[in-house]
């Protein structure tokens, strides 16, 4: 029993980035809808439970990897600084983790695919902003006149569970459209976004230095649990979060002629509105610091620490509220490109391929932007061609280039026994030689009950 359910967690737990070149325009792939709803699905019933689904966890840094500062050979201390020295404000890491807890899907009297399912989302984001990191490590004196931008600070941590309604049809021989949609509930959040403000050092006419605060603006927002909270709280917080948002999926996929095939798709356009156990700080305001000016009075002490502390907190304000609150969804963008290469011999040939396609292998491009409200932008692009060896039996590789790296090569996999799905699919597999050295890394697995047109 106990092999057993470890067998079950290895297959359905899996390492994915948030771009899924694989998944995207692989119609073979059961929960291809969640990455372009109008994609030609060719399934008439689907059904999908816990620990059996489509899980996803994922971790990436765009700046640097392990192996940068803990290979072997070389002086730790040089390599740091090299690291360091090699950053960009537009460096970022992530951390995402994605667990499906049901899906089912079905074909109306219309010929229109349904479904219906939940999710969770766990999602964090902070910026790496390089200026800000080698200013701690070198210091200020080798940066003056440097200008440190506040914008590029940001961060945004939570956990979200979704409930999703959504359609799939056939337009016509060409066209076939579909959209989701969802309501979004909030669990925990907690960012800090839209900063701006300018701090940078100079020389100074009272001091060697002066350090300036020009028109800083930061604010944090969260909303959790209580300081304490019960069984109770966190079971009603799941089901009865008062933290709601609306989100909309739409795609397409046309047939522009027999062998080409556009596709495009609009995922998580939507928010969530935040209510429930909310605590918000602000700081914001203006400072210049040249040191304490000293005196030498006949008959007092001047208390320098206090002056300096009362005269920054009378020019640099800072608060708390609990004002109720928007949170965005990193919404993304899909667009696809494929071409039919090898014509199907026998179109009619059921034990071949219950799909109404002529052609049994393809190469496609794949476009990715995902829009965050805040500073870094997330893109990739992808090369791949597909191949339908059987009705069973549908392979998929690519090479693609992201935030993350250039030369991430994957696979996939789907293999269908009777009315169950396997499917695997692995990007980067030259990172899997050293994963020290590896920015990111991506594995995907899962079995579903599907059901053939």
């Amino acid at each position: 029993m106990n092999r057993f359910l470890i067998l079950l967690f290895w297959v359905n737990f899996s390492l994915s980035a948030q771009f899924h070149p694989l998944e995207y325009d692989f119609e073979s792939f059961a929960h291809s809808l969640s990455y372009n709803p109008g994609i030609k699905y060719p399934y008439e019933k689907l059904f999908s439970v816990p620990l059996l689904g489509n899980s996803e966890i994922f971790m990436g840094n765009s700046g640097f990897s392990l192996a940068d500062l803990f290979s072997q050979g070389g002086n730790f201390n040089e390599k740091l600084y090299q690291t360091v020295h090699q950053l960009k404000n537009t460096d970022f890491f992530t951390a995402h983790y994605h667990q499906e807890l049901f899906t089912y899907g079905w074909t109306d009297d219309l010929e229109r695919f349904k479904y219906i399912g939940m999710y969770w989302d766990f999602d964090h984001f902070n910026t790496v902003p390089g200026d800000f990191i080698q200013l701690g490590l070198d210091g200020n004196a080798s940066h003056l006149q440097d200008v440190y931008d506040l914008r590029f600070l940001s961060t945004r941590t939570e956990f979200v569970q979704t409930i999703y309604y959504g359609m799939n049809k056939q337009a016509n021989w060409q066209l076939n459209v579909g959209y989701r949609i969802k309501l979004y509930s909030g669990i925990v959040n907690g960012q800090s976004v839209g900063n701006h403000g300018k701090f940078y050092t100079n020389e100074g006419e009272n001091n060697y230095y002066a350090h300036h605060l020009d028109n800083i603006n930061l604010n944090v927002y969260s909303s959790s649990f209580s300081n304490n909270p019960t069984t109770s709280e966190i079971v009603n917080k799941f089901l009865f979060s008062k933290n709601f948002g609306p989100g909309l999926d739409l795609g397409l996929t046309y047939k522009y002629t027999d062998r080409l095939q556009l596709s495009a798709s609009l995922l998580d356009l939507g928010f969530i509105y935040y209510t429930s156990k909310i605590r918000n700080y602000k700081v914001q305001g203006s400072y210049i610091f040249e040191g304490a000016h000293v005196e030498f009075p006949e008959n007092s002490v001047i208390n320098y620490w206090t002056q300096i502390k009362n005269d920054f907190n009378k020019k640099i304000k800072s608060g708390e509220n609990k004002q109720n609150y928007i949170s965005w969804r990193p919404t993304s963008f899909y667009v696809g490109l494929k071409y039919g290469l090898e014509d199907l011999k026998h179109p009619k040939c059921e034990d071949f391929l219950n799909i109404k396609d002529n052609y049994t292998s393809f190469l496609g491009a794949i476009g990715f932007y995902q829009y965050r409200p805040f500073q870094s932008i997330y893109w990739g692009a992808s090369l791949y061609y597909q191949k339908k060896w059987s009705k069973f039996f549908h392979t998929k590789i690519n090479f693609t280039a992201d935030n993350f790296g250039y030369t991430s090569l994957g696979a996939a996999m789907v293999l269908n026994i009777k009315r169950f799905q396997f499917y695997i699919a692995a990007d980067n597999l030259i990172g899997l030689s050293d994963l020290s050295a590896s920015k990111k890394q991506s594995v995907n697995m899962g079995i579903n009950i599907i059901q053939f047109r």
